[in-house]
Order: structure tokens, then C-alpha cells, then sequence
């Protein structure tokens, strides 16, 4: 009896084990089951992050405040602002850090920005500043948050400025056309609506510093200009594809 006793509870002792082992099994499938991916209809969103080159190109408004402090052929101020359009191409390279971006862009515009101006002394004569295209290099510091990125920029510009002026009841005229440089500050807004593909709306205030011209006639009369300094403001729609 003794040895029977001992031989069925060794038997119950083994099928508790097995069923103990079995369960354990059971559970921890249950629970890597459980935890092995989210839950049924939920999609994860994929990272949008804004570092790496860009190229892209832009369009808008430009408008331009060029002032002569005195124009020695009528001896008087002359104003010359103009409104038009712009347009051009932009590349770059940002770097984020956590919120922060830091990065370097460079552009490269044309612009419809001229306006004559008639002498109020001699009705004759007209004077014309042309502001024909723009280069930019700048640096940027933006804060991401998800899609969006704001952003101010400031660096270096220059304008192919044209400057001219004519007698229409004679051939006497003059013209100068030079790049002249400056700075430019701005801020801009842009929005990822795909993974390589932003969208952005742009204001910039450009400045292209103050000049004095000496040039002659092609009468051989002398034209001294004081002053002519030359103000440009953009606002631009920007398309960037980022890589």
C-alpha cells in the first residue's frame, strides 16, 4: 500500500508540474501576444524631422523705395518706387537640434521692379532706378514642432541695380548698372504636407546701402547723384523639396 500511496503522489505531483509549465507557456504567449504591436486600426504617424539640403523654388510681391537726395542736371530730390514681381530659386541645408534648426540658405531672384520719375524743374527729363535681380546668402534659426517650421533668417544681399536718366526732346542720356550689396533680414513659415515636400510663406526686408554716382552725359555733361539709396520688400510663396 505504502508503495502504491507513493507512486500516485508522485504521479499527481507530475501532472500539477506539467500543468503548472503548461500554464506559464499559455500566460506568456497571452502577454507577448498582447504587447507585440498596437492595437487593431490605429496607424503610426511617421517622423517628420527637417534635417538635411532642400531645393526648392518661390514667387510673390516685391516692392522697392529708392530715394535720391540730389540730382545736379535739375538740382532736386528724386524718388523712384516701384512695385512688382519676384521670382527664383532657393537651396539649402538645415540641422536640427531636439526643437531647434539650425541652417544656411542661398537665392537667387529676378525682379519687374522700375519707375520713372519726371523732373518737377524740366519736365523734359526723366530719371529711372531698375532693380533687376537679387542674390541672397543668409543664415537661419528656426523651432520645429512636428510639420511646421518657424524661422527668422539675416545675411547678405546684393541688387543688379540699373540707374539711368534721359532728355525725350534730345539724345542726351545717362545709365550705370552694377551689383551692389547689402543685407537682408526676414521670417518665414513653412509646412510639410508630405514627407519631402513643404510649403512656406516668406517676408523679407532687403537693403542695398547708399551710393554716390559721378558719371557724364553722353554730351559730355557731368551727373553727380547723392545718395541714392535703394530699399526692396519681398513676401513670397515657397515650394521646397527636402532630401
Amino acid at each position: 500500500m505504502d508503495n502504491r500511496q507513493s507512486a500516485l503522489g508522485l504521479n499527481a505531483i507530475a501532472r500539477i508540474g506539467v500543468l503548472a509549465v503548461t500554464s506559464v507557456c499559455i500566460a506568456s504567449a497571452a502577454i507577448a501576444d498582447g504587447y507585440s504591436g498596437p492595437p487593431r486600426g490605429y496607424v503610426e504617424q511617421p517622423y517628420i524631422g527637417w534635417t538635411g539640403f532642400y531645393v526648392g523654388g518661390n514667387v510673390g510681391a516685391a516692392w522697392s523705395t529708392v530715394d535720391r537726395a540730389n540730382v545736379n542736371l535739375t538740382g532736386e530730390r528724386v524718388n523712384n518706387d516701384a512695385r512688382g514681381f519676384i521670382g527664383g530659386g532657393q537651396i539649402g541645408y538645415n540641422q536640427q537640434f531636439g526643437a531647434v534648426v539650425l541652417g544656411a540658405e542661398a537665392t537667387l531672384s529676378g525682379t519687374t521692379l522700375s519707375d520713372d520719375f519726371r523732373s518737377l524743374k524740366l519736365p523734359t527729363i526723366t530719371y529711372r532706378t531698375d532693380v533687376n535681380g537679387i542674390a541672397t546668402v543668409t543664415g537661419r534659426l528656426g523651432v520645429a514642432a512636428g510639420q511646421w517650421l518657424m524661422y527668422t533668417k539675416a545675411g547678405w544681399a546684393s541688387g543688379r541695380v540699373d540707374v539711368a536718366g534721359r532728355n525725350t526732346i534730345g539724345p542726351e542720356s545717362f545709365s550705370l548698372e552694377e551689383w551692389r550689396s547689402g543685407w537682408i533680414a526676414g521670417a518665414g513659415l513653412e509646412y510639410k504636407v508630405a514627407r519631402n515636400i513643404g510649403l512656406g510663406l516668406e517676408y523679407d526686408f532687403i537693403d542695398l546701402g547708399s551710393q554716390h554716382y559721378h558719371l557724364t552725359t553722353t554730351l559730355g555733361s557731368p551727373v553727380n547723384i547723392v545718395d541714392h539709396d535703394v530699399q526692396v520688400q519681398t513676401v513670397t510663396g515657397r515650394l521646397n523639396f527636402h532630401f
